[in-house]
């Protein structure tokens, strides 16, 4: 028999009413799935914190220890820990804010792993590719960034079928390099000594690109041809690259005599 302030709906009982989700529970549902469509990139926000406290603390003998440094490649941690140090508070922010955007559909996608993995990895062949196009010192995230940014495309092309806006992520990556480039080139003409390291942002771009047809999966399972002949060639591409920097950078490290490598400047990227 129910209580006098408990009202049945027709046809039920009070137990069923007790079922009936309140409205917060409703919203809290709705907060919910939002999440879930758009979960936080939690691989990259964790690095981006650590790239701030870093910023934060580091002194000036953590960052000779810590920078990329063409005479010193024997300590190979430099090909990773030089993406952690920034320049100044606007080349950090805006390296932060940029790898968090760009890395929140591919970690929702592709996973921590793949995207970390892409992220440092196109780290490593953006200090080897600098210190083969203009040897010097290099601080910066940015070579990460790049690949974040071009593997985006990667990701389009192996999930062609799947992936809504296809066309206006395309083109919101083309108007980003833009933006860059023409920046680059409006910066160089009013300015002798640029420090910005052009071959960092080369090699993270293209590395990025071609692991991201390595590492990152697809959802087209009608395009499995397709997406294994793109795998193996970006391999292919991605192994002739990394050799023939190798042998580069190795070729200047030999005919060099030590210590006449240029380290003239901090190039930031």
């Amino acid at each position: 028999m129910p209580n006098g302030d408990q009202k049945a709906t027709p046809n039920s009982t009070i137990i069923e009413d007790n079922c009936l989700i309140p409205q917060p529970q409703i919203k809290n549902a709705k907060t919910a799935s939002w999440r879930c469509k758009y979960p936080p990139p939690y691989f990259m926000l964790t690095v981006s914190i650590f790239e701030l406290l870093i910023f934060g603390v580091a002194t000036k003998e953590n960052i000779q220890s810590l920078r990329f440094d063409p005479n010193k490649q024997k300590e190979i941690w430099r090909f990773v820990t030089y993406m952690l140090l920034h320049n100044n508070i606007f080349h950090i922010l805006l390296n932060v804010v940029m790898q968090c955007l760009f890395a929140v559909i591919l970690e929702k996608n592709q996973g921590s792993v793949r995207v970390g993995i892409l992220y440092f990895g196109s780290g490593v062949v953006g200090a080897i590719t600098a210190s083969c196009l203009r040897p010097d010192l290099v601080v910066g995230a940015s070579a990460g960034v790049y690949a974040l940014l071009i593997s985006h495309l990667s990701h389009i092309a192996l999930n062609y079928n799947s992936t809504k806006y296809k066309i206006w992520n395309f083109v919101v990556v083309v108007i980003i390099v833009v933006s860059d480039i023409t920046y680059y080139f409006v910066h160089s003409r009013y300015k002798v000594n640029l420090i910005i390291s052009e071959g960092a942002h080369v090699g993270g771009a293209v590395s990025g690109f071609l692991l991201g047809f390595i590492l990152y999966k697809s959802d087209d399972k009608e395009s499995k041809t397709r997406n294994k002949v793109m795998c193996w060639f970006a391999l292919i591409l991605f192994t002739i690259s990394i050799i023939t920097l190798l042998i580069v950078n190795l070729q200047i490290q030999t005919c060099t005599p030590e210590h006449m490598i240029k380290v003239k400047y901090v190039y930031i990227c």
